[in-house]
């Protein structure tokens, strides 16, 4: 008798610690963590998506954390609550004048949100302007030297080591197979990307209406809220009223499929550059085609990856018919071609585009494809910084400029 008492009492006793605490520390559904760049020119935008987010605030299942960089002051840490903000003063970077381009920066926010925040799941969103491949989150007030960007490989450096459910960039131009495959090769754990192959607006997402549904649904799946970010996104742009809905583009990449797009685009451009000398015309006609419908600060050298293989695909099944081109070359190309295509497909899991993106062809994936070589030396450093320049695209475009200059 007193041993069942004994085992009564123990076990009363772990249940009470055990209800005690998940009282302290409960574990969220998702941690949405922002890092929120403004130490630039973005300042203003930066507190209208702020004011979005308090909208809505965080819940007892989704915590919405961010760290804030102003031009005007230094950066602070916030718990975005319904109505206003809860400063988190225990965190190392709250209240101080951080670096937003360093890496160092964004490890210790994402470690710090996932130490006080722990949840079932974590999705990362960095906030500012987007340069494709040379890098991203501009500050230009660094103590000292005045002016840093993080590069892709310092994201990297700073995301090593973390799961990231979903990964999320409010900035442009970065949604390309360099910045993706430069994360996936340097084994980062992170499931799904959403990123823009194109401008990315002023009003940036729509933070409100996506907040209002993760809170209200915190059982929402990792691509679901990718796939909601998306929808919401283009939703916003498509209604009445709003600017620069013409050109709005958004995607979700599912990371570890990026490898495959890669070797396959090695495949097909090695094909290519067997015959590049008859190849030259319908790689032209097809880096045309791909040409995404504006141009600002060179963003014309980036071209649409699907648009740009599928022209190459069709171009070739109609030079079978042309005397000059060897037709075990054009066999070889359209077969590599498709099997690029079905990659692309299986990484790039979802996109939608308004109005002229649309019509041009933008299907979810960039690639940087410059007029000639010598437009391609003013960036060459960075763009040789990128894992994927060695994985045959650079010698790709090497043979086509000598036969077509």
């Amino acid at each position: 008798m007193k041993r069942m008492i004994i085992l009564a009492l123990t076990t009363l006793l772990l249940m009470s610690s055990a209800v005690q605490a998940a009282r302290v520390s409960p574990r969220a559904c998702w941690t949405l963590a922002v890092y929120l760049d403004s130490d630039n020119n973005l300042e203003f935008w930066a507190g209208k998506d702020l004011d979005e987010m308090m909208r809505v605030g965080s819940s007892e299942a989704v915590n919405i954390v961010v760290l804030w960089d102003r031009y005007s002051g230094p950066a602070n840490v916030y718990r975005v609550l319904r109505g206003g903000l809860e400063e988190l003063k225990d965190c190392a970077l709250d209240g101080v004048e951080p670096n937003m381009g360093a890496s160092a920066t964004l490890r210790t926010f994402v470690a710090y949100a996932l130490k006080r925040f722990p949840a079932s799941s974590f999705a990362l969103l960095c906030w500012d302007h987007g340069d494709d491949f040379r890098g991203c989150m501009y500050d230009e007030h660094v103590p000292a030297e005045g002016f840093d960007i993080l590069t892709h490989q310092e994201v990297a450096a700073a995301l090593k080591g973390f799961e990231v459910d979903v990964l999320i960039y409010g900035a442009c131009v970065l949604g390309t197979v360099e910045v993706v495959y430069e994360y996936y090769a340097s084994g980062l754990d992170i499931d799904y990307y959403v990123a823009n192959e194109g401008y990315d607006p002023m009003d940036g997402f729509p933070y409100d209406t996506i907040l209002a549904r993760l809170v209200a649904q915190p059982g929402t799946a990792s691509l679901d809220l990718a796939n909601m970010f998306v929808d919401e996104y283009i939703d916003y742009y498509a209604s009445e009223g709003k600017p620069y809905s013409q050109a709005v583009t958004l995607s979700v990449v599912q990371v570890s499929k990026v490898g495959r797009v890669v070797a396959d685009l090695r495949s097909m451009t090695d094909a290519i550059m067997m015959d590049m000398d008859s190849y030259a015309g319908i790689v032209s006609d097809a880096r045309g085609h791909a040409n995404l419908p504006w141009s600002e600060n060179g963003w014309d050298r980036l071209i649409d990856l699907p648009t740009f293989v599928k022209t190459i695909h069709d171009e070739s099944l109609d030079a079978a018919l042309v005397k000059n081109i060897d037709l075990y070359a054009v066999a070889s190309v359209v077969a590599l071609s498709e099997t690029l295509l079905r990659s692309l497909s299986e990484a790039i899991l979802y996109h939608r585009n308004l109005h002229s993106m649309e019509r041009a062809g933008c299907y979810g994936m960039g690639i940087y494809f410059p007029t000639s070589r010598e437009t391609y030396q003013r960036n060459e450093e960075a763009y040789e910084a990128m894992r994927f320049a060695w994985k045959g695209w650079t010698d790709f475009l090497n043979a086509y400029w000598v036969v077509k200059q």
